[in-house]
């Protein structure tokens, strides 16, 4: 007889495996002594697992270092929320824990966070948030046979990438933000505006993307490493001013965004700025040491889904616990994590489970829309808030989607 995997050893849940040699039998009565063995055995097995839940632990990268990392607070409360109301469904099942390691917003330290993330037993991994972290930690995880799914990283390029399979975001690719942003800067009134971009994953696709749309001229198109020490925001401004620009498209995160248009502020150019995702948080302001430089900023980004009891709930939740106003990608961080979990409950030994996150990942309601992975793993979205800085006020006032183009005042 073998009694083997009592609670699942894939989520390090104890292991009981029982071998009685030989028949139970002697004679045709069960051996009384073999019996209370086996019983005996059993129970405290049953002890060791915690009375029968199973122990799942969910890895999040988090930009907690690096140009966004004003951004991840968001994050974090937005995945306890998460963690919590697992643990409330799941209670005697399952226990839920989140484990959340640094990807720094770059791919030498996203691709440590991700190894230490396996070593310490995590099933699946949500994140990360910037595009280059999340395809050098792809790299990590899928090697190791470990899915993960991100709620912010949006290059094209992630959908063709050397993943196995392992590789899902519940965040539409960047080849669409680049056409709102053409109507979004159409409607501006922009004629002839500067490109600025990062030259990572994330600033390259987006700025090749937009040029691809983008019909009209461009007064000059500067790429650049927007590593700390490694750009001159100075440089940058004065090649917008000398160029004659009405207006900047400025793809950028945080911390090199907020250092170039207070360059441009410096040296009086007044025309409209448009961002996209990487600007688009409340917490932008966070960046400025000059906050007047930041009015009047437009910046696009993934736009919740309707309104919804998944939305309304996790709201509420976030709310309570304090989550920030007017962050960006809280939704989708809580709908990866739980999304994620919901497919681990589906598949508990763990043999299925890229089957079982692209069966949950199909027409899943979550408080960020319904979401459905294509065959790389990606998802369509529902469109794009455009939100504005009015002096340090934030919001959101008008969306874009692809069948009505802009909406809203």
């Amino acid at each position: 007889m073998d009694i083997a995997d009592c609670c699942g050893c894939r989520y390090n849940i104890c292991v009981i495996r029982l071998k009685v040699i030989g028949s139970m039998y002697k004679g045709g009565k069960v051996s009384i002594i073999k019996t209370f063995a086996l019983v005996a055995l059993f129970s405290i097995g049953m002890l060791a697992c915690g009375g029968g839940s199973q122990s799942v632990k969910i890895g999040l990268l988090s930009p907690q270092t690096g140009p966004i990392a004003q951004y991840a607070p968001g994050f974090e409360d937005a995945g306890n929320v998460a963690i919590a109301e697992l643990n409330a469904t799941h209670d005697g099942d399952f226990v839920f824990e989140l484990i959340v390691a640094d990807s720094g917003c770059d791919g030498t330290q996203a691709a440590t966070s991700a190894q230490t993330l396996l070593d310490s037993g995590v099933t699946a991994i949500v994140g990360a948030a910037c595009s280059g972290a999340t395809t050098a930690a792809v790299a990590v995880a899928s090697a190791a046979g470990v899915p993960m799914v991100s709620y912010a990283s949006t290059s094209p390029a992630l959908t063709t990438i050397d993943d196995n399979g392992y590789f899902f975001r519940v965040v539409p690719s960047d080849a669409q933000q680049a056409v709102a942003l053409v109507q979004v800067a159409s409607a501006a009134g922009a004629k002839n505006p500067a490109v600025l971009y990062m030259t990572n994953d994330y600033g390259a696709g987006l700025g090749d993307n937009f040029a691809s749309n983008w019909s009209g001229s461009t007064c000059t198109s500067v790429g650049y490493d927007p590593s700390e020490g490694s750009y001159d925001a100075s440089s940058m401004a004065q090649s917008v001013i000398d160029g004659g620009c009405d207006s900047v498209l400025l793809m950028s995160y945080a911390t090199d965004g907020a250092a170039i248009m207070e360059a441009l502020s410096a040296q009086g150019f007044s025309g409209t700025i448009i961002g996209a995702d990487g600007l688009a948080d409340a917490a932008f302001i966070e960046s400025f040491s000059d906050t007047a430089a930041v009015n009047g900023l437009i910046a696009t980004r993934p736009r919740p889904g309707q309104d919804s009891a998944a939305k309304s709930s996790f709201e509420a939740a976030y709310a309570a616990a304090g989550g920030a106003d007017g962050a960006i990608y809280t939704g989708e961080t809580y709908d990866a994590i739980k999304l994620t979990a919901a497919a681990i409950v589906s598949d508990p030994d763990g043999k299925n489970i890229l089957a079982a996150l692209k069966n949950t990942g199909t027409n899943y309601a979550g408080a960020s829309g319904v979401h459905t992975f294509d065959s790389w793993g990606d998802v369509l979205g529902t469109g794009y808030e455009v939100c504005q800085f009015d002096g340090t006020a934030f919001s959101c006032p008008r969306v874009w989607t692809a069948d009505a183009g802009l909406a809203g005042k």
